[in-house]
């Protein structure tokens, strides 16, 4: 399972907005379900990579109010992946939940504690 997906927490979104605009040409578009919450585009569909988005630390307390970079890997059955992840000497950080038109997503850590995301597509998930 190779990662899809980015999250960057930041201490101030607008700020940070700014930097990787003019930076790297990264675009920005707010996502409803997610007050506060920016999907990136990261480039044109013709790059290689993947694309992520961009919340305010103060808003996903796993960060320890922190900045983090957050990597999310796709999984074809999450509840399965968490009992992996448990039964290994990980442990579910944020439990399962919906991302609507999304999917399912938790929030893991290894045994080291590396943060991680994992996430069951499911566009009809509300």
């Amino acid at each position: 399972m190779k990662p899809q997906y980015f999250d960057l927490t930041v201490m101030d979104v607008d700020s940070a907005r700014r930097f990787f605009e003019t930076c790297l040409g990264w675009r920005f578009e707010q996502f409803g379900p997610i007050p506060g919450y920016y999907r990136i585009t990261a480039g044109g569909p013709e790059e290689p990579g993947i694309d992520g988005g961009i919340g305010a630390a103060k808003d996903f307390p796993q960060s320890g109010g922190r900045p983090l970079t957050l990597m999310t890997i796709p999984v074809p059955n999450i509840d399965d992946v968490i009992g992996k992840v448990e039964q290994n000497g990980g442990r579910v950080v944020e439990a399962k939940r919906v991302i609507p038109g999304i999917g399912w997503f938790a929030t893991c850590a290894e045994p080291g504690g590396l943060l991680f995301g994992v996430l069951q597509p499911d566009s009809s998930a509300s």
